[in-house]
């Protein structure tokens, strides 16, 4: 009679019942779990920076700003920085290089040149873990320009408390400064580049401007690859194989905009009429800058 009891009291479920279970048991936390996930989670993404035209106080300003979004965001895994600059001011110059090896620190940074990095522009890129340039590119320039402070004359109206208070040293000076910037620029690239670079400091102290194939064979670039190659490149660096990519420059500056979406933002093509174009009115100072010589005849 026990037995007769035990059989009533354990029937089958319904298949119904089993479906039930099975979709909360199941199905319910895997279709939370694909909806939560690349929102709790979010996809890896690579940043892309571009330093166009020359180097000065403003695109310093907002190149720097985008690097350190890079290094605030989690989800920013690497940086591609795109290169077409003759280079500019000496200290924002330096200043670039020392942001980009400090966010190499947190995340790989690879550079990839376009038409142009010479002078300052490939001061910052040798801060880069890899620098690539396409066959055709123009890279190197490693030296400096000057503006020199005008000659030192007497004023009877004019009191300083040191000879030079009014001018800030003599032209002489201004030529040892200049010489110690080479210097500083040279051991920039020799540290940067390692034992990759192959060309001698002789060779690059002459401040030419190599084309990519050339850049490549002196150990100045790391090889020829396309901007997206390069992308693909920080990815692997970044131990990344599923990624999106992403313009820092809306997304570090969204206020600038306004109503428009990160994703629908396109860059503006680089104009090399005002990329070639040389410098007006520089006030006295050290430059790390590229001036194309004039056509000769």
């Amino acid at each position: 009679m026990a037995e007769e009891n035990n059989s009533a009291g354990s029937s089958p479920r319904s298949p119904l019942t089993i479906i039930m279970t099975v979709l909360v048991i199941v199905v319910l936390p895997l279709v939370l779990g694909l909806y939560l996930a690349p929102r709790l989670v979010p996809e890896p993404k690579i940043g892309v920076i571009r330093l166009n035209y020359d180097i000065f106080a403003e695109t310093a300003q907002e190149m720097a700003a985008q690097l350190a979004y890079a290094r605030q965001d989690p989800s920013i895994k690497a940086v591609m920085l795109a290169i077409n600059s003759p280079g500019g001011s000496a200290a924002y110059s330096e200043e670039l290089f020392l942001d980009v090896l400090e966010t190499r620190q947190d995340l790989p940074v690879v550079a990839s040149i376009d038409l142009l990095a010479a002078s300052g522009a490939y001061y910052v890129a040798a801060a880069a873990d890899e620098i690539y340039a396409k066959p055709t590119s123009n890279v190197g320039s490693i030296g400096v320009i000057a503006v020199l402070p005008g000659p030192v004359f007497l004023d009877d109206e004019l009191i300083t408390t040191g000879p030079y208070k009014a001018f800030g040293g003599t032209q002489d000076s201004s030529l040892r400064q200049i010489e110690m910037a080479k210097f500083a620029f040279l051991d920039a690239v020799q540290s940067g580049r390692g034992d990759r670079l192959v060309a001698e400091p002789e060779q690059l102290s002459r401040a030419e401007v190599f084309s990519g194939v050339q850049a490549e064979e002196m150990g100045l670039v790391d090889g020829l690859l396309s901007n997206e190659q390069a992308v693909q490149r920080a990815a692997e660096l970044a131990g990344v194989s599923s990624y999106e990519l992403v313009e820092l420059l809306p997304l570090t500056f969204p206020e600038l905009f306004a109503g428009l979406a990160a994703e629908n933002y396109r860059p503006a093509a680089v104009d090399p009429a005002v990329l070639w174009a040389p410098p007006h009115d520089l006030p006295a100072g050290l430059y790390f800058r590229y001036i194309e010589p004039p056509p000769v005849g």
